[in-house]
């Protein structure tokens, strides 16, 4: 029987990879927002870096608003770009497995924000940049 804990039996379901462990990430049947959303949400208990996790907090709740559905296209894609930015700002976490997380929701954050109907042109330096 396999846990879904890894291991030697094959590929198992991500943090959020739908409801089926054979859904690619990548199927169009698996909603990105959810999954970007519950990758954020497994960096919760992991031992990250203070700074790490204020960004990370941020773009939970910006996914959150992403996951709980009525959003125009346009407001969904700045919403993603925002998490992107948002992402962008983390070096590391000081922790593995939320690095991998973090990476995982870049990628999600850049293909949501990307969509077409998406207009994320006017977003950036969110997360307050460093002014000189």
């Amino acid at each position: 029987m396999v846990d879904g804990s890894g291991g030697s039996g094959g590929p198992t379901a991500g943090p959020a990879d739908g409801d089926g462990a054979d859904a690619d990430p990548e199927d169009a049947e698996v909603d990105p927002a959810t999954t970007l959303h519950d990758h954020l949400v497994a960096t919760e208990t992991l031992p990250v870096e203070r700074e790490a996790g204020w960004y990370l907090g941020e773009a939970q709740a910006l996914a959150a608003e992403l996951t709980a559905g009525g959003l125009e296209e346009s407001v969904a894609g700045e919403r993603a770009a925002e998490i992107r930015e948002l992402l962008a700002e983390i070096d590391g976490t000081g922790d593995g497995e939320a690095d991998a997380h973090v990476a995982a929701a870049r990628g999600l954050a850049a293909r949501i924000a990307e969509r077409p109907g998406s207009d994320t042109s006017h977003v950036s330096d969110v997360g307050g940049g460093s002014e000189e």
